[in-house]
């Protein structure tokens, strides 16, 4: 086993790229469930200053009115807060998404140099195996299909 790793060494910097592109892409998926949560949170706190500006607006007296408006200008800040917090979670995914796009291309830089190299290598066996004297000839006697009548 030793001596095939000899031989055949896992280049560097393909596992290099494998691991800068898989570490980011798993940190992103794991956040997308909080991402997910946070846009659940601002949709609530929408509908709360929704109903609220509805209660103004149903309200009879001016001292009602003046009461529940303390109540949409609350519901107003945490939508306010929220939206924000929402704001900078994806503006944060989209700048790991744009490092991921990176790595995928560095990624796939490697990966198309390493198959470049393996089939540089292929060619070279195949010329080898096919200049031997046999030629790639089984120099046991074999049966011909066709003889087994």
């Amino acid at each position: 086993s030793s001596g095939i790793n000899a031989e055949w060494p896992l280049r560097p910097g393909i596992r290099a790229a494998f691991e800068k592109f898989v570490k980011p892409f798993m940190d992103s998926a794991s956040k997308e469930g909080a991402i997910n949560s946070e846009r659940r949170t601002l949709t609530a706190l929408r509908l709360d200053l929704d109903a609220a500006k509805n209660r103004v607006r149903a309200a009879k007296t001016a001292d009602e009115m003046k009461e529940l408006e303390q109540f949409v200008d609350e519901a107003q800040k945490k939508f306010d807060e929220q939206y924000e917090l929402c704001r900078e979670v994806l503006e944060d995914r989209d700048r790991q998404n744009a490092a991921m796009v990176v790595h995928l291309e560095d990624f796939c830089r490697v990966q198309v140099d390493y198959f470049k190299e393996a089939h540089e290598l292929a060619i070279e066996m195949e010329k080898k195996v096919l200049g031997r004297p046999t030629k790639g000839k089984d120099m046991r006697p074999r049966k011909d299909s066709s003889d087994e009548e």
